[in-house]
């Protein structure tokens, strides 16, 4: 007997029998997902009651560069969808034209008429109609105004998005203005009590080192407030 000889085939699970009419329920409480974010927000920004705030949000829609060029593309998918309907409906084109002549003077004497000139009209209207039996124009349709809802919900996320960003840098603005100002009357008294210190010292009274440290508190604060200031100027 050799264990050469012995071979085990692998095992394999039986596959699972599904009914075909099987169908699986939905978990309690589930339900389909409807996406919505082509709905308008609304002035949502007027809670604040901030008037500069709202004169400043009202320009989003114009100044903005990129919820202009959103807006630009929701057009052209707008336009789109336009080309794509007018191709269920029958083409009909036009191409007037206008002949002029001069009579001959030879044929108007003998008609006893005066000579002039004699003009010649074409309506040239041509019409053309393709049946859209395999359905491939409605398929086109649906697709056209599918990219405009798509178009549609990206530059209403686009306002929002600069509208929040707007409005968080306004109020991170107003509250380096508060820090600023608390920020100079911090200076202002570190500024005098250097002066006293120095005084101090003069009189013998204070150390270098305490001379040493309100100069580093003073200059601690203005370094404060100069990045203030910068943060200040980039929002």
């Amino acid at each position: 007997f050799s264990p050469g000889c012995l071979k085990v085939a692998p095992y394999q699970r039986p596959a699972a029998v599904v009914p075909q009419n099987y169908k699986e329920d939905p978990p309690a409480g589930w339900k389909e997902a409807q996406p919505n974010d082509g709905v308008l927000r609304g002035k949502w920004w007027e809670i604040f009651g901030d008037t500069a705030l709202n004169a400043l949000e009202e320009q989003i829609s114009i100044s903005n560069q990129n919820v202009l060029q959103a807006e630009a593309q929701f057009r052209q998918a707008k336009a789109a969808v336009r080309v794509a309907r007018s191709a269920l409906f029958p083409l009909v084109t036009a191409g007037p034209s206008v002949t002029a002549s001069q009579a001959s003077s030879r044929l108007s004497s003998r008609a006893g008429a005066s000579t002039g000139a004699l003009g010649t009209y074409d309506l040239g209207v041509n019409a053309s109609y393709t049946a859209d039996i395999w359905g491939s124009i409605r398929r086109g349709i649906t697709a056209s105004a599918n990219t405009a809802q798509s178009l549609a919900a990206l530059l209403e996320s686009a306002r929002l998005l600069y509208q929040s960003e707007l409005a968080q840098d306004y109020f991170q603005l107003h509250g380096i203005d508060a820090d600023v100002e608390l920020l100079e009357q911090t200076v202002k008294s570190y500024q005098e009590f250097l002066e006293l210190t120095r005084n101090r010292f003069a009189g013998g009274v204070a150390s270098d080192s305490d001379v040493a440290q309100a100069e580093t508190q003073l200059y601690t604060a203005q370094a404060q407030l100069t990045d203030l200031g910068v943060l200040r100027a980039q929002l």
